[in-house]
């Protein structure tokens, strides 16, 4: 059924014939002079982008000692064209100009070069002027204007192979995958699932390509303006309001639920913005719930941490409710080994 609305639809084969004439040359491609790993997917969001990509960041910078330059295009910033986030010494923009992504990577990965530009073959060279011995391309699968040695595509292992919008959550046909040079299932504890993502794809797949499954587990938790460590045992039995604007929140409202937390659930929509009056409107009603904690992610903390510390408590002098950021990270399941050699071997 998938096929035949991708057959019937004109994006997709507007999509398919792109790829083609970038893959025969006649759209041309440039690339930087450095090794560019490029992280993306198939569909709208939702699968996983920032974790691998703050995974495969850490893994250069820790252990291969490279200089990493993350480059990105920074979805629903302000700023227009080409903006310096992160020189790899300090954070240079504000989240407003680089985008909640960028600004995350780059308070995330001190020491790395982050970038956004919708020209990312522009900020592919800029990142190498700079001393990026690395170029990371987050959500880079679509943007076949810079050449890449190795393309990493997410699958999302709990959610179905789609059609091509408008029809489904594809941007491409899951055709597509031949290009890829590695296959991560994310959210893969459905093994399942994973194996009939796997048999559906496999004949577009190269003979040699990779593959791996990942899972995310919660690593910390933080006070959302000190910053200061909390035990992840103290979301057990607490009411808690979880808010924030991802594209899957699903997944995280059940990582606080594993975790032993009353959830109340507040999406507020893909990369949404914050205001003072929504981070107060929040907090009343959080106390009015009867919440314990509030709990964001690492990805809307960038956005808000500034304005709850402007809330004051609903009885004057009484303290506000605690805001904490779950931070998680990806854990390997398989194929650990394999993109570790993949990666090493584009160096």
């Amino acid at each position: 059924m998938t096929a035949i609305f991708d057959y019937l639809n004109p994006y997709a084969y507007a999509m398919r014939l792109r790829r083609k004439l970038y893959e025969r040359g006649t759209l041309r491609s440039s690339h930087p002079g450095v090794p560019v790993i490029s992280i993306g997917n198939l569909s709208l969001g939702g699968t996983g982008k920032s974790p691998m990509v703050l995974l495969v960041a850490r893994y250069l910078m820790s252990q291969r000692g490279k200089r990493v330059a993350i480059v990105s295009r920074g979805y629903k910033r302000r700023s227009k064209g080409f903006v310096l986030v992160s020189d790899a010494r300090r954070v240079l923009a504000t989240v407003d100009n680089s985008g909640d992504e960028a600004q995350m990577f780059a308070q995330s990965l001190p020491g790395a070069i982050v970038i956004v530009s919708e020209d990312r073959t522009r900020g592919a060279k800029e990142a190498k002027r700079l001393g990026a011995e690395v170029i990371l391309l987050d959500d880079g699968f679509q943007h076949q204007h810079l050449q890449r040695d190795l393309n990493i595509v997410l699958i999302d292992a709990e959610r179905p192979l789609s059609a091509v919008i408008p029809f489904g959550r594809f941007r491409e046909p899951f055709s597509a995958v031949r290009a890829a040079d590695a296959i991560v299932f994310t959210n893969a504890g459905d093994k399942f699932v994973m194996r009939n993502h796997w048999d559906r794809l496999k004949p577009y797949l190269r003979p040699n390509v990779i593959a791996a499954a990942v899972w995310s587990t919660p690593q910390s938790l933080h006070h959302i303006a000190s910053g200061v460590p909390f035990p992840l045992d103290d979301l057990r039995a607490k009411r808690v309001i979880a808010f924030s604007s991802i594209a899957s929140p699903a997944r995280f409202h059940r990582m606080l639920e594993r975790l032993g937390a009353e959830v109340i659930a507040r999406e507020l929509g893909d990369h949404a913005e914050y205001t003072q009056a929504f981070a107060t409107t929040l907090m009343r009603d959080a106390e009015r719930s009867g919440a314990q904690i509030l709990v964001t992610t690492m990805k809307d903390a960038v956005k808000c941490r500034g304005l709850f510390e402007r809330v004051g408590g609903a009885v004057p002098g009484a303290p506000p409710l605690p805001v904490f950021v779950l931070k998680q990270e990806l854990e390997f399941l398989s194929g650990e080994q394999s993109l570790h050699d993949a990666i090493d071997s584009t160096l």
